[in-house]
């Protein structure tokens, strides 16, 4: 399992979207929903966080990280100051699977290596104020990923079910191939599969098709081939299906896509 896990995390594309440190006397942030993770860290001072039913008294030291599209209230309930670090991000495979819906973490836990993760933040945050196009490129992905790590360790630290119990290899399997092989024609079973769409809110076949539009995406903008030919590397049998499905899930053709996107 553990194998499928860490070929699952190496396809995954970690992006992050925002991030900043606020020095703050007052917070009033309530009924907000955004479609990525929202990531804060108190390093001074408390707050107060809801999600959903469950109210959270976040106190110095605490991580809160509420997945996307969820409604949350962050906000204080005294003008003390307030020091927090806090990005938002998305960590997807083929930019259609969340894929730290597969980790079971709570919304708030006590960060460990509290040292250690102010100083990459900063570093991370040091390298985008840069005008450097090589240290944005390299560093910050790197960056990125040590931040993630250093939350999933502390995590990890704190519990032992970090990763869903109720993932089987088999389910496991059709992750990877998905990733590996979209072109690939899926099993009755991977069909049926009901956990799929419990965890990702889609059913296979629509994770395929994702999965097909990103990758044929990818080749549009980065490779010489006609579309014919990328059409038949995602298993199409012939350009109107393929250009069909893109139009239905990009709004233009195939050719009209890649001359948009010319570089």
């Amino acid at each position: 399992m553990h194998e499928q896990i860490d070929r699952l995390l190496q396809s995954a594309e970690l992006s992050i979207v925002e991030f900043d440190l606020h020095i703050r006397n007052e917070m009033k942030t309530f009924n907000r929903s955004l479609p990525f993770y929202v990531m804060s860290y108190h390093k001074i001072g408390e707050a107060i966080l809801r999600v959903g039913e469950d109210v959270y008294k976040i106190k110095p030291g605490t991580v809160a990280i509420i997945p996307p599209n969820i409604e949350h209230d962050h906000y204080k309930e005294t003008d003390e100051e307030t020091v927090f670090l806090w990005c938002h991000f998305t960590y997807e495979l083929g930019n259609v699977i969340d894929v730290l819906k597969l980790f079971n973490f709570p919304i708030t836990f006590n960060l460990k290596n509290s040292e250690e993760f102010e100083r990459v933040f900063m570093q991370f945050k040091e390298i985008n104020e840069k005008d450097n196009f090589l240290s944005k490129t390299i560093l910050t992905k790197a960056k990125s990923h040590e931040m993630l790590y250093l939350l999933l360790e502390s995590i990890m630290n704190s519990k032992n079910d970090l990763f869903q119990q109720s993932q089987s290899e088999c389910f496991l399997c059709m992750l990877t191939q998905f990733i590996k092989n979209p072109e690939k024609d899926l099993s009755l079973n991977d069909l049926s599969s009901n956990r799929f769409k419990e965890l990702f809110g889609k059913s296979p076949i629509q994770v395929q098709r994702e999965l097909k539009i990103d990758r044929a995406k990818k080749l549009l903008r980065s490779t010489q081939l006609s579309v014919t030919e990328i059409a038949h590397s995602l298993g199409f049998q012939g350009i109107p299906g393929f250009t069909r499905l893109f139009k239905s899930y990009v709004g233009i053709s195939p050719s009209q896509f890649r001359t948009l996107n010319k570089r």
